[in-house]
């Protein structure tokens, strides 16, 4: 059954396509300036099942640029704070949060009680984002069930996100410690092609002033106007590759 408030997504994508998405599960592991805005536009988009992992607390810091975060719910967990907030848009959307870190420990876990159909990978740990990808396994069809999102921090202009292959990525110093690992301790191709979709900006990272080198968002700076547009891409992107079936559906 497809909500009423999705009429006009079904009048956009037609009622087959919105009942894919209302019969999915996706996944979000991160649910900060990128993932917030991910989580939140697929269930505006009629997704009915989500899981979302994340271990950090809502902090002052987070509020220019999550969805979630404003003074109410400083010291709340961000996946408590995002449930909150997508049942406020779907009473009936079903939430399982992981109030804890993606990594290798406890990868096998999430990914196997889960049932996740697709994953957005939207955190900033390189740690994550291995462990996803290499325990998803190194077939194709595989790699079509998650999407990994780049570095945000440290860019300004929005328009220079685009979705390519991991292997293509660019200007990208997140993505490109990721695909670094991946292919010398995982085995994944070398070439161009790692069949392995990210979202990523083709712009340079504007240098952090107090020269720190980190590479998330509060080592280089953040603004909403480019965490949003990296999270509603990804958002967008899951919603293609279900559409289109390219799914265990």
């Amino acid at each position: 059954m497809v909500e009423r408030f999705c009429s006009n997504v079904v009048n956009l994508l037609g009622e087959l396509n919105v009942s894919k998405l209302t019969s999915v599960r996706v996944g979000v592991i991160g649910v900060g300036g990128v993932g917030s805005w991910s989580a939140n536009a697929l269930v505006r988009s009629g997704v009915k099942k989500i899981t979302l992992v994340d271990p950090d607390i809502i902090v002052e810091s987070n509020i220019n640029r999550q969805c979630h975060a404003n003074y109410n719910n400083l010291g709340k967990p961000k996946v408590i704070a995002m449930e909150e907030i997508l049942r406020q848009i779907n009473p009936g959307v079903e939430v399982t949060s992981y109030d804890e870190e993606f990594c290798e420990t406890n990868a096998k876990k999430i990914l196997d009680s889960s049932n996740v159909d697709y994953w957005i990978d939207a955190c900033d740990s390189v740690k994550a984002k291995v462990s996803l990808a290499s325990n998803l396994g190194k077939a194709s069809d595989n790699r079509r069930t998650f999407l990994v999102c780049g570095a945000a921090g440290g860019k300004i202009n929005p328009n220079k996100f685009i979705c390519t292959d991991l292997g293509n990525a660019k200007n990208d110093a997140l993505l490109s410690k990721v695909r670094y690992t991946l292919r010398r301790h995982h085995e994944f191709p070398r070439s161009s092609v790692m069949k392995v979709s990210c979202i990523t900006s083709t712009e340079l990272s504007k240098k952090a002033k107090d020269g720190s080198s980190r590479i998330s968002c509060s080592g280089y700076g953040s603004i909403v106007t480019v965490t949003a547009t990296m999270g509603l891409l990804a958002a967008s992107e899951a919603i293609t590759q279900i559409i289109k079936k390219e799914l265990p559906l």
